[in-house]
């Protein structure tokens, strides 16, 4: 079956909330699950079943709109995912190839991430000095931050399930030591971080109150979002441990040359290099 005809009714569309359960199973990330759902949202919308040919025409039609080759892939993604609970592997469609980054920007420094935790500090904002601080000391993925608990604290690590393999994130002594007394009233089986009302919060609740503590104290939005901490904890931790593959596995990638990238400058360290160097 090729393109759905106006009005027709797509026949696939009740599966859509079998795949968000499918979805929350694999522990993705909250604006992942969004992105996939609206994928295939956006799939069934135009096509009336999963097919191969179908799978390549969409990517051709994404291709044709002029959409960016990373932008295109969350979508293959997501109709890769979708084949894969109805367990039609032979549908799949290959990724587009994306061209690797030479270096990582919009990284928040070091400057401005002591000047964040000295605003928390003053205005007694505790739950997030130690919210941020707990993000930034164990180079998680948003995803996996939002999953720690106390027993993990109290054991110094959490080992969860995450891009299909099981991964090992440590919580530094540092963090341990200054925590304790804060986590003491916390029960086993409590999140580490929690919103106002206690209760555990979302990887959006997290990118939102980046966004009000950028406004509030006169930092560059565009550092901060959650993964400017995991980039901020690789690129610092290669300066004092200039291990390749330890840090590579410590933040869980597959690949050495994934990791790569935080040996270069981040592009803002190469512009005022340029700027400190050039003048003729």
């Amino acid at each position: 079956m090729g393109k759905k005809r106006s009005g027709e009714v797509i026949k696939n569309q009740g599966t859509i909330e079998s795949f968000r359960e499918y979805l929350d199973d694999k522990e993705l990330s909250d604006n992942t699950v969004r992105a996939y759902i609206t994928a295939m949202e956006q799939f069934f919308s135009s096509f009336g079943e999963i097919s191969k040919k179908n799978g390549l025409d969409w990517k051709r039609e994404l291709r044709e709109k002029g959409l960016k080759a990373k932008s295109i892939n969350i979508k293959l993604n997501a109709f890769n995912s979708f084949c894969g609970m109805v367990h039609d592997d032979g549908s799949k469609v290959k990724t587009m190839r994306v061209h690797q980054a030479t270096a990582v920007s919009n990284v928040i420094s070091e400057q401005d991430y002591k000047k964040l935790l000295a605003g928390l500090k003053n205005d007694g904002n505790m739950r997030w000095y130690y919210n941020i601080k707990l993000l930034a000391s164990t180079g998680a993925r948003v995803s996996e931050y939002v999953r720690l608990k106390k027993t993990d604290f109290s054991r110094g690590y959490s080992e969860m399930w995450t891009k299909g393999k099981i991964r090992r994130i440590y919580i530094p002594k540092s963090f341990l030591n200054e925590a304790d007394g804060y986590y003491s009233s916390f029960e086993p089986d409590d999140f580490l971080a929690v919103g106002r009302d206690g209760d555990q919060i979302t990887t959006r609740g997290v990118s939102q109150m980046l966004m009000t503590f950028a406004a509030r104290y006169g930092i560059d939005k565009k550092v901060m979002h959650p993964h400017s901490f995991r980039h901020m904890f690789a690129v610092q931790f290669l300066r004092r441990n200039n291990n390749l593959s330890l840090l590579a596995d410590i933040l869980g990638h597959s690949s050495v040359s994934t990791t790569a990238i935080y040996t270069r400058m981040t592009k803002e360290q190469q512009q005022d290099e340029v700027n400190k160097t050039i003048n003729w």
